[in-house]
This record gives C-alpha cells, sequence and structure tokens, in this order.
C-alpha cells in the first residue's frame, strides 16, 4: 500500500516551489523587497530567495564549494525568469479556465493519491498542519496550473498532417516491427573445465532418451541445473539477438516439438525444444496513428513553447529590478526552463 505524502511535505513543497504566489501590489505596504513585477502582481525576495534555497538542495546533490556556488550564481536570472513565466501561466489560468472546477477536480485527484476517504479525514489531517482548506486548493493549483496551461494552449493546438503521418511511418518502420519470437523448454547441464566430458555424456544420453520418447518436462525435473527448471524449463519468448549466438542459431531453425541439442555454450551444454514461434508482426497504420501523431507533437514541442512563451512574456508587463537581472526574454535553454524541479 502507497504511502500518503505527508501534509507537511507538501506545505514545504508550497513554500519553495510555489513562489510565484500572485501577490497583488496593492499589498505592497508589507515592507518586502521587490524583485519584479508581473502585470499587477509581485515576486518578493522571500519568494525568490525560496526557489534559490530550493536549487541549491537540487546543486548540493552533484556539486560542491566554489563550483557549487558558481553554479548558483550563473543560475539566479534563469530561475527569475521561471518564476515570471510560472506567474504569467497562472495569471493566463485565470482567464481561460473555470478555477473553481480546476480546484475541486485537483482537490478529488488529490484525496484518492493520498487514500483520503472523507472530507473529515481530509479535515482533520489540514487542522493537524494548522493549513486551511483554501491553503490547500490554492497549492495544489499553484503546482499543477502551469504545465495545464501549456498542455491546453500549446499541446492540444499542434497540428500533424497525413503527409506527416505517413513519412513518420515510412521512415520508422523499425518501430513497428514486432520481430519473429520463440518460446522453448530448456534442458541445462553445467560444466568446469574438469567436468567437460562428463557433462557431455550426460547431455548425450538425455537427448538419447529424449528420442526414445521421454517426457521431456519429466527430464528437466531430473536433469536441469538452472533456474528455469522450476517451470518446467520453459523460456521465452525471445527475439534474434537476445540469446546466445550458438543457441539462437539452433532454436530458430527448429519447428514447434523439435529438438537440438546438445548445443555447447560456454559452461553448459542445452538441449531444447521449441514449444512456439510467433512469426514477425507489423503493425498497421491505422492502429499505429495515435502514437506517431502524439510522436511528432513530441518533436514539435520544445518549439512550440518556445513561441508561446515569448509571446506570452512580450504581451505583458515584466519588470524586473536592476539588480537581479534583465526583463528582456531569453530563449528557453538560457532561462532555464528545465529547473522548474520536483522536491
Amino acid at each position: 500500500m502507497r504511502d500518503r505524502l505527508p501534509l507537511r511535505t507538501l506545505i514545504a513543497f508550497h513554500l519553495l516551489v510555489a513562489t510565484f504566489i500572485q501577490s497583488p501590489v496593492c499589498r505592497a505596504e508589507i515592507l518586502e523587497e521587490i524583485v519584479a513585477k508581473v502585470n499587477n502582481s509581485i515576486i518578493t525576495l522571500s519568494q525568490f530567495q525560496a526557489r534559490l534555497d530550493l536549487f541549491r538542495q537540487q546543486l548540493n546533490r552533484k556539486y560542491t564549494g566554489d563550483e557549487l556556488d558558481a553554479k548558483l550564481a550563473s543560475s539566479q536570472e534563469a530561475l527569475l525568469h521561471n518564476m515570471v513565466i510560472e506567474n504569467l501561466l497562472v495569471q493566463r489560468a485565470d482567464v481561460l479556465l473555470d478555477m473553481d472546477k480546476v480546484k475541486k477536480n485537483l482537490l478529488e485527484d488529490f484525496k484518492k493519491q493520498q487514500k483520503i476517504e472523507s472530507d473529515a479525514e481530509l479535515d482533520k489531517l489540514l487542522k493537524e498542519q494548522k493549513m486551511s482548506r483554501q491553503d490547500l486548493l490554492d497549492t495544489l493549483a499553484r503546482l499543477s496550473i502551469p504545465q495545464m496551461i501549456i498542455n491546453y494552449e500549446v499541446r492540444r493546438k499542434i497540428s500533424v498532417s497525413e503527409k506527416e503521418i505517413q513519412e513518420y511511418y515510412s521512415s520508422h518502420r523499425s518501430d513497428f516491427v514486432k520481430p519473429e519470437r520463440v518460446t522453448f523448454r530448456e534442458i541445462v547441464i553445467l560444466f568446469e573445465d574438469v567436468t567437460k566430458q562428463e557433462a557431455q555424456a550426460r547431455a548425450e544420453g538425455v537427448r538419447r532418451e529424449l528420442d526414445a520418447g521421454a517426457d521431456f518436462v519429466g527430464l528437466v525435473a531430473r536433469e536441469s541445473q538452472t533456474s528455469s527448471k522450476e517451470g518446467g524449463g520453459l523460456v521465452g519468448p525471445f527475439a534474434k539477438g537476445e540469446l546466445l549466438p550458438e543457441i539462437e542459431k539452433e532454436t530458430f531453425a527448429l519447428k514447434p516439438g523439435q529438438l537440438a541439442g546438445p548445443i555447447e555454450s560456454a559452461r553448459a551444454f542445452h538441449i531444447v525444444k521449441l514449444e512456439s514461434r510467433d512469426p514477425e508482426q507489423v503493425t498497421p497504420l491505422p492502429e499505429a496513428r495515435d502514437g506517431i501523431i502524439e510522436k511528432i507533437r513530441d518533436e514539435k514541442f520544445d518549439d512550440k513553447v518556445e513561441e508561446y512563451l515569448k509571446k506570452l512574456w512580450t504581451d505583458n508587463f515584466i519588470y524586473i529590478f536592476p539588480k537581479y537581472g534583465s526583463a528582456e526574454w531569453q530563449p528557453a535553454g538560457a532561462t532555464g526552463k528545465a529547473l522548474v524541479t520536483e522536491p
């Protein structure tokens, strides 16, 4: 049973990651330094510092000393730009989405994921953490909305033509071919250098018994010396390239029911009986279509996101105080799109 994510953890993550809270300028009477303005919202120094602290924790896993300090210093403006983008996406959500409905759905998903069975149980947990239901709703929304808006505004609008689908299917033909595969039973007799002749004689004796009509599974139980013995020697299915070459050559030449061996490998003699052969299968285009569309969308996605975020940035009022960086748009590679991270 999966453990619940502690609400305390969620709160801590909220304090660190969801630092793009829309802080109306009219509340600026609270004396705190402002780092950036995004339309009618602000990003405060404490919010920015919280994001830096989170990023430092992640960098600590890879870097130390001067290298850590240099990496953090070079990433500060990128982190701030990430926060601006997150803020813009939240503001966009207020325009596009029914936020009450979104929060309700997020809350229901959260309860299912955390195995919270009733509102009473949820309220009890929230009370223990000194957190209101509205705090939880806001947190869940702020952690989910940026990606939600990207999917809504960008991914679902990426068009894929019939020509692109056909070209992808033709140029990635191997992706849609399920190779021929074999399933077989095996008797494996192991040897060391000093016992090789003895093992070979034993394997040849087993083959003679099989040729005389002995039950293969019965001989597996009596003679085989590997873990496949527990399943009656049954192994597979295997495609070409997944078996030892010497075993592959013999096994793929058999018809169901036929025997091969003893086959010598580096440290064993193998006797095999082919159970079944699955022929090569090609997935037809109609069945592959949906997957191809998603793959093409994936290929186009980064450029489309870049284009969308640039327009969102330039269409809105953004001011970053000079000591913290520039308000000029920077490509995602420079703004550190990947710096939005997991706790």
